[in-house]
């Protein structure tokens, strides 16, 4: 029997054969060779033409500025008005404004800025942060209009645009549809169609992120220098574009809160690390403070370790090693104390275990106050950590 994977990538495959026997059997879809004559808009020349339809490059006469206007064939348009309207209220940094819309004849049209920029199908990305930076934009763009009850339907490269301050614009709602009314009809493009859109399921939130994440895992294998995503990174789109609706993020918030760790060195939800990798990710982020646990904790291992097996011999070996202790656990102490506060974990585990270490040298050495000291001055900043606001709950470890 196949297994779940083995019969996405199958649907898949099916899909594009599909798709090119009908561009070959159908030649160029929906050409429009004598658009009517829209009400206060004036069509220039053609931008481009798809499946859904044409976009024009037009001129709003009323307020002498260029926009975009895409004409769709009524039969194909859905619950129009509707959708028109709710569509038209998006409003967010991130999408292609929808500005009016209408229908001529057996034409329905779409009046909306002009995007300017390449679309993200033409540019080739440098890094993978670029990447990341681009899904940030591109998913808070989706959040916003799941929100507001629209489903995009059609997410891909060709209908994303970079802006020239490094943003991004989602664009072309020619397929969206209310949350409430996501019955699939067939149109999309079936390369980023989740597997149960191709088996003929509804649209919805979760459909949507399965479409960024294939965009996502598209740009980054076509970035600079044949790109392969970090496994981090990889965890978030493989988690995206989980072939069961109910294995991906629960929301595309979730998925932009991954997105952000992964952009500050912080463990991702989608890769749980294991305790060596987040006291990497630490040092990453924390060089200094990393460098001072790494050294005092070694330091203080070391004698400890020597204390142990009975390495200490003589009074004159126990007097240094007494000193070095010492020195070692003030060391310590002044390292715990001096971290930033903004930082969760490792944080409160390590000072938990620095003290079991000053308490464990300062019964072998009871009469050293400089490790008392330390002892006290570890005691105190675990009772500044706990006064501390909470953070908010984790899960596994995780916001």
């Amino acid at each position: 029997m196949l297994s779940e994977e083995h019969m996405t990538n199958a649907l898949r495959s099916l899909a594009v054969e599909l798709d090119t026997l009908a561009a070959s059997d159908m030649g160029e879809p929906m050409r429009i060779d004598n658009p009517p004559a829209i009400p206060d808009f004036r069509l220039g020349p053609l931008l481009g033409r798809g499946g859904m339809g044409a976009v024009y490059r037009a001129e709003q006469v009323s307020l002498v500025r260029e926009v975009a206007v895409k004409l769709v064939i009524a039969a194909q348009s859905g619950d129009f008005p509707e959708e028109a309207r709710t569509v038209a209220q998006l409003h967010h940094p991130n999408i292609i404004q929808v500005y009016a819309a209408g229908r001529v004849d057996n034409l329905c049209w779409f009046a909306m800025e002009l995007a300017q920029g390449e679309s993200a199908n033409n540019h080739t990305f440098e890094s993978e942060e670029e990447v990341v930076r681009f899904g940030i934009c591109v998913a808070e763009a989706l959040s916003y209009a799941h929100r507001c009850g629209i489903i995009h339907r059609d997410v891909k490269p060709s209908n994303i645009f970079l802006c020239s301050d490094g943003s991004a614009k989602l664009g072309d709602f020619g397929l969206a549809c209310l949350a409430s009314k996501t019955a699939f009809d067939g149109g999309g493009t079936k390369n980023y169609m989740a597997p149960e859109l191709l088996t003929g399921g509804e649209a919805t939130a979760a459909s949507d992120q399965y479409a960024l994440g294939v965009t996502l895992r598209e740009l980054v294998s076509r970035a600079t220098h044949d790109m392969t995503p970090t496994p981090d990174f990889d965890a978030i789109l493989s988690k995206a574009t989980a072939p069961d609706p109910s294995n991906r993020y629960d929301d595309i918030g979730a998925m932009i809160a991954d997105l952000r760790r992964l952009l500050a060195h912080e463990p991702v939800a989608a890769n749980p690390p294991s305790a060596l990798r987040r006291f990497r990710l630490f040092a990453r982020r924390n060089p200094l403070a990393a460098s001072g646990i790494t050294a005092a904790a070694l330091l203080l291992a070391a004698f400890v370790a020597a204390l142990a097996v009975g390495y200490v011999k003589t009074s004159r070996a126990l007097e240094a090693t007494h000193q070095e202790a010492a020195r070692a656990a003030q060391s310590l102490a002044a390292t715990m104390t001096n971290f930033e506060r903004g930082e969760a974990d490792p944080r409160d585990t390590e000072l938990r275990r620095a003290q079991e270490v000053a308490e464990a040298l300062a019964a072998r050495f009871p009469e050293d106050e400089t490790i008392k000291e330390s002892v006290e001055a570890i005691r105190k900043a675990r009772e500044r950590r706990a006064a501390l606001p909470k953070r908010p709950r984790r899960i596994n470890g995780y916001r």
